[in-house]
């Protein structure tokens, strides 16, 4: 009966840590499309807007690595409550202050707010979980994310981008998230602050990886950042931009297992070589079809998020296939990092490339950049051999948000970071 009841309450824990990750998700998905929208309609410049996007990943990387030692001095919950507050109330701000020089400052501070949040409900998640558990947690995560994420895009038809009430709920939000996450019973949470590899050491063990890494924030960053301004040039109704971005991160949660079991079964690097070309090709058809049907390009949307956005865990999983087992966190929280340096460059490089080449410049962007990592890719069958197959770890699938979760991941210590691992 103890047994029983134990695992209820912490069913219903996880379920309420969800909650509040979902929620947090949703404001900040919202908030992403609902700006680039909103600075279509207020004129500003495809450059500005970059700068605007960019701004929220060079914070999100600043809020990464700073806000742990926030987190250690105060605690979870007086960090998590502070955070989310001060993200609720830019959220508003956004509103009043329609300038770009405001904007871009709260959008960086949102987005080291946003970092910290993510550290703090991914600790909690991984001090909810047993070990056994571990990986259905982190399947529910991902799920999670990208359902809420997918969502978010959804309410941007609910009210006009140019009025207040979608600033309002962006609000609604990040505040409710508090709600379940600070009321949690779930276990104090682990060290957050995270040992990663040095970058010369990470390119040693997986040059594919760590490139990667980098390709993968540049593009996908630039696709979510500048993907409203190219919808709203080419004359894409507000519902039609929801529905286009919303379908990138269906792609992805379609395709993540699939491409994730095919990779266990041969070898890693074609699969990678694959959907880094699938990718670019996809990503030229939608430059060159720009005109076309939104039905078109809602399609092949879905299809670059399929090919996209799940070749981050494929990266990762080639890396684990060269990795001790005790360097898994540290090495995955490298990549983390090489991935926001990416996501912080990509939107501003992209709208560089969009003022040159028009709208359709993001796409020529995006096909260039995975097109290179495509041949990139090819070339590192030269350079090493693939690993045994009984050398070879399982696939999974992981987020690109921050550290805290990696313990999550199957392959990881098991135990609260900061233990050591079993060998």
């Amino acid at each position: 009966m103890t047994s029983a009841r134990t695992r209820t309450s912490e069913s219903v824990q996880l379920w309420a840590l969800l909650a509040g990750v979902a929620l947090l998700v949703a404001g900040n998905g919202l908030q992403a499309t609902l700006l680039g929208v909103r600075a279509g309609l207020e004129g500003m410049a495809d450059e500005t807007v970059g700068v605007v996007m960019s701004a929220h990943f060079a914070g999100f990387v600043a809020g990464s690595i700073y806000a742990p030692s926030l987190i250690q001095r105060v605690g979870h919950i007086r960090a998590f409550a502070a955070l989310a507050s001060i993200a609720s109330a830019v959220a508003l701000c956004f509103a009043i202050f329609v300038t770009p020089p405001a904007w871009i400052a709260f959008r960086g501070l949102h987005g080291a707010c946003y970092a910290g949040l993510v550290i703090v409900a991914e600790s909690w998640l991984n001090a909810s979980a047993s070990r056994e558990r571990r990986g259905r947690v982190l399947a529910l995560y991902m799920i999670v994310m990208y359902g809420s994420w997918t969502a978010s895009q959804l309410f941007l038809t609910l009210a006009p981008a140019d009025g207040f009430v979608l600033f309002c709920l962006v609000s609604v939000c990040l505040s409710l998230a508090l709600v379940p996450i600070t009321l949690t019973e779930a276990g104090i949470p682990g060290v957050v602050a995270a040992t990663r590899l040095k970058l010369g050491r990470l390119y040693a063990l997986s040059p594919l990886a760590l490139v990667g890494a980098f390709v993968l924030g540049l593009t996908v960053s630039a696709f979510f950042g500048m993907a409203p301004t190219f919808a709203q040039s080419i004359g894409l109704e507000k519902d039609a931009i929801a529905i286009f971005v919303g379908a990138m991160l269906t792609g992805a949660l379609i395709l993540q297992w699939p491409l994730g079991w095919l990779s266990d079964r041969v070898d890693r690097r074609y699969v990678i070589v694959g959907t880094s070309a699938v990718a670019a090709a996809t990503a030229a058809l939608i430059a060159a079809y720009a005109g076309a049907s939104p039905g078109r390009l809602i399609v092949l949307s879905c299809l670059l998020g399929g090919a996209t956005m799940p070749a981050y865990s494929l990266c990762v999983a080639h890396l684990n296939d060269h990795i001790e087992e005790d360097e898994l966190i540290a090495a995955a929280s490298g990549l983390v990092l090489v991935y926001g340096i990416g996501s912080a460059v990509g939107p501003f490089a992209a709208s560089v490339v969009m003022g040159g080449l028009g709208p359709d410049g993001l796409f020529a962007f995006i096909a260039v950049a995975m097109g290179a990592y495509a041949v990139y890719s090819g070339y590192r069958f030269t350079q090493r051999a693939a690993p045994a197959p009984e050398d070879k770890e399982s696939y999974t699938a992981v987020p690109q948000t921050s550290h805290a979760a990696l313990p999550l991941h199957r392959h990881g210590t098991g135990k609260a970071e900061g233990e050591p691992a079993p060998r």
